[in-house]
C-alpha cells in the first residue's frame, strides 16, 4: 500500500495505525498512459491524491497485492474506458474487486471503439463522463471532481472502514483490531445510513457488529469488575468496622470495668478514713453497753453518709467469728426503706460460701475486688472489702462496699448502644466513601457501553 501524501487530519487517536487514503484509483491501458499522466497531473494541481501504479508499488512489493490495498483504500474508483482497458484482463479484475468491495465508479470515456459486450456489469451500469480528444478536458474535470466530491465523508468513512475491516480479518479476525469507543459508535451511525451509496460490504457490517459484540462483552466484564470492587470494598469495611467495634467494645468495656473499679476503691477508701477501729471492736466482739450503743450510732451514721455522698456505693462492716463465718454489724441500709430487702440487722451471722469466702477473708487481709458478679440472698454485687484496724494496727474487721450489678450493666450497655451508633453511621460512611472512590476512578463518561451506544445522538 502507497505512502498517503496526505493523511486523513479527521481520522481518530485510537486508530492502530493512520489510514493512508488516495482521492481516486485510476484503472487504464497501458496503452492510455499518456493520458493517465495528463489526468493525474490535473488532479495533482486541484490538490488530489490520485493512485496510479507507476508511483504507488514499491519495488519488491507483490503486485496485485499493491493493487487490491491501491483500490481499498481509494474513496472512488475511475475507470479510463477505451478499447484496449475494456479488453484487459487485469482492469477487469481490477474493476471486480472494486464492485466486491463496494467502491463508487466513475468511468470516464477516453477513446472510443470499444465493444459494449466485453464492458464489466458495474462499469457499464454507471453514468459516464467524457474526456474525448473532442471534449473540453475542462469542464469534464469539473464534473469529475463534483462527482467525487459528492458525499465525501461518507466515502471516506468508507473507505476507512474497509481498511481496517480487511485489515482485521486479514489478521485472522484478531480482536485487537476490532473498533472501540467513539470509533465504534461513528461507524454504527455511519452503518445506519444504509440509504447512501456506495453500501455497506458484508464485511464492514461483520467487522461493525464484532466490534460492538467485543464491547458489550468488555462493558459487561467492567461492570462485574466494578460489582466485585464494590463487595469486596463493602465486606473488608464492614471486617474492619466490626473488627475495630469489638475492639473498641472491649477497650470501652475494660474502661467501664476499671471505672467501677475506681469507684469501689474511692468508696473503700471514703468509708474507712471515718471507721474508728476501737469503737468498732466494740461493738462487735463486746457485750452491748449504753456506750456500745452510742458507738454503734456513730458507726451507723458514718455508712449512711458514705451512701449519700456515694450513691451508687452501699458500704456494710462485717466481723469474722469462724473461719466461715461472719457477722454484720454496721450496714448503710439498715434503719431505711430504700433496700429493705437486702438489709442486715445488727450482728446477723452470714455463714460465708466458698464463692466469697476468698475475697472476703482476703479483704481482712488487703483491699480485694470482687473480679465477677456474684449472687447472695440480697441480690447480685460487685463488691470490694478491705481491713478494720485498731488504734494498735490489729484488723478487727472489714468494711464491703457494694454495687449493684445491674449499675456495671447498665454503664455496659451505654457503652454498646453508642458503638453500635457508631459502629452504623461509620460503617455508612465507610460505604458512601467506598462508592465515591469508584466513581472518581471511573472515566466522566462510559461511552462504550451498549446503552451509550444505543442513545448516541443521530
Amino acid at each position: 500500500m502507497t505512502v498517503s501524501k496526505s493523511p486523513i487530519s479527521a481520522a481518530p487517536a485510537n486508530f492502530r495505525e493512520v489510514v493512508a487514503q488516495n482521492d481516486v484509483f485510476i484503472s487504464y491501458s497501458r496503452r492510455d498512459k499518456a493520458f493517465v499522466e495528463t489526468l493525474d497531473t490535473a488532479l495533482k494541481n486541484l490538490n488530489r491524491d490520485p493512485w496510479v501504479d507507476w508511483e504507488d508499488i514499491y519495488k519488491g512489493e507483490e503486485w496485485w497485492k499493491a493493487i487490491q490495498r491501491g483500490i481499498e483504500s481509494a474513496n472512488t474508483f475511475v475507470f479510463v474506458i477505451s478499447p484496449d482497458s475494456v479488453a484487459s484482463a487485469v482492469c477487469r479484475e481490477e474493476v471486480s474487486y472494486a464492485a466486491e468491495c463496494n467502491k463508487r465508479f466513475l468511468p470516464i470515456v477516453w477513446r472510443e471503439g470499444f465493444d459494449p459486450q466485453q464492458m464489466h456489469p458495474a462499469i457499464a451500469s454507471h453514468n459516464w463522463l467524457f474526456f474525448r480528444e473532442t471534449d473540453d478536458f475542462n469542464h469534464a474535470l469539473q464534473e469529475l471532481i463534483r462527482a467525487m466530491d459528492t458525499d465525501l465523508e461518507h466515502l471516506r468513512t468508507h473507505t476507512r472502514l474497509l481498511v481496517r475491516s480487511h485489515e482485521w480479518q486479514s489478521n485472522a479476525r484478531n480482536s485487537s483490531y476490532l473498533l472501540r469507543g467513539h470509533d465504534l459508535q461513528e461507524a454504527e451511525r455511519w452503518l445506519k445510513g444504509l440509504g447512501k451509496e456506495p453500501k455497506p460490504t458484508a464485511l464492514q457490517t461483520q467487522f461493525i457488529d464484532s466490534s460492538r459484540d467485543a464491547e458489550t462483552l468488555a462493558f459487561k466484564a467492567r461492570q462485574k469488575a466494578k460489582r466485585t470492587v464494590v463487595l469486596a470494598t463493602v465486606l473488608v469495611n464492614m471486617l474492619l468496622v466490626t473488627g475495630a467495634s469489638f475492639w473498641l467494645y472491649g477497650a470501652a468495656s475494660g474502661w467501664a470495668r476499671r471505672w467501677v473499679d475506681r469507684q469501689l476503691q474511692d468508696a473503700l477508701n471514703v468509708g474507712l478514713v471515718g471507721i474508728n477501729g476501737d469503737e468498732f471492736e466494740a461493738i462487735a466482739y463486746e457485750p452491748p453497753t449504753p456506750a456500745n450503743q452510742e458507738f454503734y450510732q456513730n458507726h451507723q451514721d458514718w455508712l449512711v453518709k458514705v451512701n449519700i455522698a456515694l450513691p451508687n456505693a452501699f458500704p456494710r462492716t462485717y466481723a469474722p467469728t469462724a473461719p466461715r463465718a461472719i457477722i454484720w454489724v454496721g450496714d448503710s441500709l439498715r434503719d431505711t426503706e430504700a433496700q429493705p430487702i437486702s438489709a442486715t440487722r445488727f450482728r446477723q451471722p452470714y455463714i460465708v460460701d466458698p464463692t466469697s469466702q476468698y475475697w472476703l477473708a482476703a479483704g481482712l487481709i488487703e483491699p480485694t475486688i470482687t473480679r465477677t458478679t456474684y449472687t447472695d440472698e440480697f441480690g447480685s454485687w460487685l463488691s470490694i472489702c478491705g481491713p478494720i484496724q485498731n488504734s494498735v494496727g490489729q484488723v478487727v474487721g472489714g468494711l464491703r462496699v457494694d454495687f449493684r450489678a445491674d449499675y456495671v450493666r447498665q454503664i455496659e450497655q451505654q457503652v454498646r448502644n453508642r458503638l453500635l451508633i457508631a459502629y452504623v453511621i461509620v460503617f455508612i460512611w465507610l460505604f458512601i466513601l467506598s462508592l465515591i472512590i469508584l466513581k472518581a476512578t471511573r472515566p466522566p463518561t462510559d461511552s462504550t457501553s451498549p446503552k451509550a451506544a444505543n442513545t448516541s445522538p443521530p
